[in-house]
């Protein structure tokens, strides 16, 4: 069974996501109940910034570790982005605080969706997809 990437609801063989109409491109494939009962602890390190090697490497075939793994490496890449731009006087102050505190709201997400089981993705970064 495959989930939308973008509404997380579950679709069978369509094309377009019945519930957000997105494009068949963006789905993914689910994780079974017991890859993510075995998994749930150890993807809550994808989220703790470089931590998130080793559930990579240690469960290279879970689809619930490559999902968080990517979701992760994602707002790692953000949140330094962020601190990039957080060297520019005065407009890059107000956007790396924003940018950290919707950093911070995607990690406390990140780790609610991991514990809960779930594989929804963050909001407005989710939709990247670096690891496969």
């Amino acid at each position: 069974m495959a989930f939308c990437r973008q509404c997380g609801e579950q679709i069978g063989e369509a094309r377009f996501c019945p519930s957000c109409g997105a494009a068949a491109d963006i789905f993914q494939a689910a994780a079974s109940a017991n890859d993510i009962e075995d998994n749930k602890l150890i993807s809550i390190l994808c989220y703790l910034g470089i931590l998130l090697l080793i559930p990579l490497l240690v469960k290279p075939e879970s689809q619930f570790v490559k999902y968080h793994s990517n979701q992760g490496l994602v707002l790692l890449l953000f949140t330094m982005i962020i601190g990039v731009v957080g060297i520019i006087p005065i407009i890059g102050w107000l956007a790396a605080v924003v940018g950290g505190v919707f950093s911070f709201v995607c990690l406390i997400m990140g780790i609610v969706n991991t514990v809960n089981g779930e594989m929804k993705p963050l909001p407005l970064i989710g939709s990247i997809v670096i690891l496969k």
